[in-house]
């Protein structure tokens, strides 16, 4: 119902809208120089990709400063080292360092500045390079030592220096026509600047290539970088926290490097890389990936490859698995939760690109999947029984029961159901048709506590519900009935779990905590693990707690740029000693939870439609974003004001309209809800007042579909307190 004012106050809000307020702010062009980090002290390290599997890293100051090449999980050089004037440039003599995604400089005193830099598109899979370019203060004798990671020394010709490796194959390095070999390297004389490849060959590959390389060299660079920087502009992203904004463009650089282009197509789950598959990881990165970078053809392609390794024997004991890992083409069947993340992800990818075709070709994975689970790992309450070590957290015993597996497990048959009605397969749908709900129906009654508010991290083998407090019951709301019980889990995951790192692993008063993780199977039991910020922030911001949350997100975008590998998140924080860098997980999860938790965006195109339900922090009034609906981008902004509160959407080459549905929380607690329609070219303004919604098509007014206030909507109050610990 309409207040009799609101017509007046209707008028008063046009007024103060200009047309230059119905357009949204110019976007300024991304420029991946700006996301230089320097190095002024201490020590830094980082990581360049040629996305076909080789890995450039490497440590700027402190004292193991130098840089390591390892291709297909094998370390092809240890080091390389530049010798000029008073001997090689050491740690000892290094002034400062800058790090760009697609280069890393040091600068020596002395005026000598060395930098090191992949190659892309070098010519196929067998062939990997990268650069060093020194620049000298005046001409004179420069030389570049190599040591390499195993093997021989090979036979070299002219100008070229060869190491044969172990597994076959070669390393070639050369620094042109002009250049000289040595036992270890090969010298310029005379130059005031040199241009050193190192090159990387499979077996067979031709040698010649290495001196096509070189002459292709400024090229390639040139190329790599301007791929870099129009993948940011393609996936645009701008907010009004440049530690947010740098974080999250490097997160979507070190996510696209670590893609790998081979036999199968894959993710890397983190460095350093022994050449295995993580499918848990990868499978769980899924929705990470694709709005990362809107490649959505990529992890399509990472679906399709990690489907083939589906156990079909229907003997074994993990029929209708898929593997955790893969080891040299191998595969062993040891998580209960990794294809319930493969059948959730891969909806959510035919969801935001339409793409049944996909669907149709690994249907027959979600069948065996599920028939696997119900013929031999299913209970009478219809819960996924798994090993104890079967899980994430597969360090340490859970039970054989884990909750988030339930919630895992009942989407992959909700998903199994709806793919089988799409499909017309009627006897799968009949096989399954309560399934889903039997699951439901049972989690409720034996995972939660009515009178604690909580819910069981798992259930022993006798049925006993585990009191241990772990993070794994805040990716169970969807199935918990009670909204109390919703409340208490995040309150409990806030109070015990989240520390000024992150969020941790177990609760501190749990005997077996151990912060460091140094004891076996210890770093599950207490420390941080980066991508468990991503399931808390979803909690959080469900309450409309995003002013707890974002100090989290915060945390996690200040680490990934100042300390440790630069632009990356580790898998676990300090000072755990195990984990990887550069986790695909962590920085998967990261990007998730800033677009679907605080800007609220959920892309149905094979539904047509599209969820805006932001929850932006106080201190981000702004944000600019591109995301896709398969390969159309939607340019969306919004802007808080003193005045009022704009939204901007255009979709410049969507082929059909979508219903886009809008629920945006006001500062005071009521939120607008209503629809409108986005075609494609045709950019929609919306502006909203504490007393009306307006729209705008172009310069046309419009109308919100449903268009409702509702007061007090936020949960804010209801929640409690959700205040971390101190």
């Amino acid at each position: 119902m309409r207040y009799p004012l609101v017509p007046l106050v209707c008028l008063s809000l046009l007024a103060g809208c200009s047309g230059n307020e119905r357009r949204p702010s110019e976007r300024m062009p991304v420029r991946i120089d700006d996301l230089s980090i320097p190095v002024l002290g201490g020590a830094r390290s980082y990581m360049q990709s040629d996305r076909e599997g080789a890995f450039l890293t490497g440590v700027v100051g402190g004292g193991d400063d130098g840089d390591s090449w390892s291709v297909g999980g094998v370390e092809v050089l240890k080091r390389v080292q530049v010798e000029w004037g008073e001997g090689v440039l050491s740690a000892d003599r290094l002034d400062s360092a800058r790090i760009r995604p697609y280069e890393t400089t040091r600068y020596y005193r002395g005026g000598v500045s060395v930098g090191v830099a992949g190659l892309e598109a070098t010519g196929g899979a067998d062939v990997h390079g990268f650069i060093v370019r020194v620049a000298l203060p005046r001409p004179g004798r420069v030389m570049l030592h190599v040591s390499p990671g195993g093997g021989s020394a090979g036979p070299g010709s002219g100008h070229l220096w060869a190491w044969e490796l172990a597994g076959g194959g070669a390393i070639l390095l050369t620094a042109g026509e002009d250049c000289s070999v040595t036992q270890d390297g090969v010298v310029l004389d005379g130059a005031g600047k040199a241009t050193f490849l190192l090159c990387a060959l499979g077996p067979g590959a031709d040698r010649g290539i290495a001196s096509v390389l070189y002459g292709r060299a400024d090229s390639l660079l040139a190329a790599r970088r301007l791929r870099m920087q129009a993948l940011l502009n393609a996936s645009y992203f701008d907010t009004s926290d440049d530690t947010l904004d740098l974080a999250v463009h490097w997160m979507m650089l070190a996510l696209d490097g670590l893609m790998v282009d081979r036999r199968d197509t894959f993710a890397v789950s983190g460095l350093p890389w022994d050449g295995s598959i993580d499918v848990r990881d990868n499978a769980q990165s899924i929705a990470g990936l694709g709005l990362a970078t809107g490649d959505f053809q990529r992890t399509a392609a990472i679906l399709r490859s990690l489907s083939r390794y589906q156990d079909t024997l229907r003997r074994s004991p993990s029929y209708g698995r898929l593997p955790d890992r893969i080891v040299n083409g191998r595969p062993s069947y040891e998580g209960a939760d990794v294809t319930p993340w493969f059948v959730r992800e891969l909806y959510d990818q035919v969801v935001n690109t339409e793409d049944t075709t996909l669907l149709s070709a690994l249907y027959p994975v979600i069948t065996k999947s599920i028939d696997g689970t119900l013929r031999t790992h299913a209970d009478r309450f219809n819960f996924l029984v798994h090993g104890p070590r079967e899980t994430w957290m597969k360090g340490v015993a859970r039970g054989n029961r884990a909750a988030e597996v339930q919630v895992l497990w009942y989407f992959q048959q909700m998903i199994g159901r709806f793919a089988a009605s799409y499909l017309a397969d009627t006897v799968a749908l009949r096989r399954w048709e309560d399934l889903p709900e039997k699951t439901a129906r049972n989690f409720t009654l034996l995972f939660a506590d009515t009178a604690a508010r909580t819910l069981a991290d798992h259930l022993e083998a006798d049925g006993t519900r585990s009191p241990e407090i772990r993070p794994n019951g805040v990716m169970c709301l969807e199935l918990v009935d009670e909204e109390a019980i919703r409340h208490g889990v995040t309150r409990t995951a806030v109070a015990g779990l989240l520390s000024g790192e992150g969020v941790r692993t177990l609760a501190p008063s749990d005997p077996r905590f151990d912060r460091s993780g140094g004891k076996a199977g210890g770093e599950y039991n207490g420390p941080v693990w980066t991508w468990l910020a991503g399931p808390l922030s979803y909690a959080l911001t469900r309450y409309d707690r995003q002013d707890v949350s974002y100090l989290l997100t915060r945390k996690m975008a200040a680490l990934a740029l100042g300390s440790g590998m630069a632009g990356t998140l580790p898998e676990m924080f300090d000072p755990s000693p195990a984990g990887r860098r550069a986790s695909l997980t962590g920085m998967a999860e990261f990007i998730r939870s800033v677009y679907q938790d605080y800007f609220g965006v959920r892309v149905d195109l094979a539904g047509g439609t599209f969820v805006l339900q932001p929850k932006l922090p106080a201190s981000l009034p702004m944000v600019q974003f591109t995301v896709y609906a398969g390969s159309f981008p939607i340019e969306v902004e919004y802007r808080k004001t003193s005045e009022n509160t704009r939204l901007h959407l255009n979709a410049p080459t969507l082929p059909k309209e979508m219903r886009v549905n809008l629920l945006w929380m006001m500062e005071n607690g009521d939120a607008w809800r209503g629809s409108f329609r986005l075609r494609g070219g045709a950019p929609v303004a919306i502006v909203l007042g504490d007393d009306d919604a307006v729209l705008y098509e172009g310069d046309s007014r419009g109308e919100l579909e449903g268009k409702r206030k509702l007061k007090g909507f936020s949960q804010k109050k209801e929640a409690g307190d959700l205040s971390p610990a101190p």
